[in-house]
């Protein structure tokens, strides 16, 4: 009998809202780092063509040989972020689905009018950033979606060509700032599920969580806006 229970225990742990909301701030943690491995990348777009174009090939044919094939360490990285995203779309689906079930007195409405409408805002935010992050790929990874370079133009052309619009630009601009808020948000939320928010510590958790959002814009947009200007051509 007590085996039995023990056994239910364990398989309702991994359902319970604080083991989803640790999934979320894990995954969530994960895509930090990558937005900011990702950002500084693109910084190499100031050291000229042939050290941007070698940093891209050497990303997507070279990385890590021989502990992967060429080419293998790229698409590796990608089923593991792409496993990540699964992960943190089905824990904010879960939250979401929960929260809602957890609205069934006015009192509890009320008390949570704050934190519902950051997780509104969470939520929408991360609904157009997967959008706009479908359009990147096709726009940058695939070349399904081309402005002002064809199929054979490198990585650097590609970037170059593209943030020559103004338009494209702006858009860029409001999907980066849209994720870094995103982030922000998130990352706040990540030390409080792990419970590292103290009365000593929330200050500089919450300067921490905004400089990360901010450092982000500033990496991720440098290079477009530099391109935009004529600094980068």
């Amino acid at each position: 009998m007590a085996t039995t229970n023990v056994a239910t225990k364990k398989r309702r742990a991994w359902t319970t809202s604080v083991f989803i909301k640790q999934l979320m701030a894990i995954s969530g943690f994960i895509f930090v780092f990558f937005l900011l491995f990702h950002s500084y990348g693109n910084l190499k777009m100031f050291l000229g063509q042939e050290a941007y174009d070698h940093y891209a090939h050497w990303l997507k044919e070279e990385a890590f040989v021989p502990i992967f094939p060429h080419g293998g360490f790229i698409w590796v990285f990608r089923a593991a972020m792409l496993l990540m995203l699964v992960i943190h779309l089905y824990a904010a689906a879960y939250t979401w689905k929960r929260s809602r079930r957890a609205r069934s007195t006015r009192y509890v409405v009320k008390k949570s009018v704050t934190d519902s409408y950051a997780a509104r805002t969470m939520r929408m935010s991360g609904v157009l950033i997967l959008f706009l992050f479908v359009f990147h790929i096709l726009h940058f990874t695939t070349g399904t979606v081309r402005t002002g370079f064809t199929v054979d133009s490198t990585p650097y052309e590609r970037m170059v060509a593209s943030f020559n619009s103004p338009l494209l630009v702006i858009v860029y601009a409001i999907f980066v700032g849209l994720a870094c808020i995103h982030v922000s948000h998130g990352f706040w939320s990540m030390f409080q599920t792990l419970g590292w928010v103290r009365p000593a510590t929330r200050k500089p958790m919450i300067v921490l969580s905004g400089l990360v959002g901010a450092i982000i814009f500033v990496m991720f947009m440098a290079p477009p806006i530099a391109i935009a200007a004529g600094i980068i051509s």
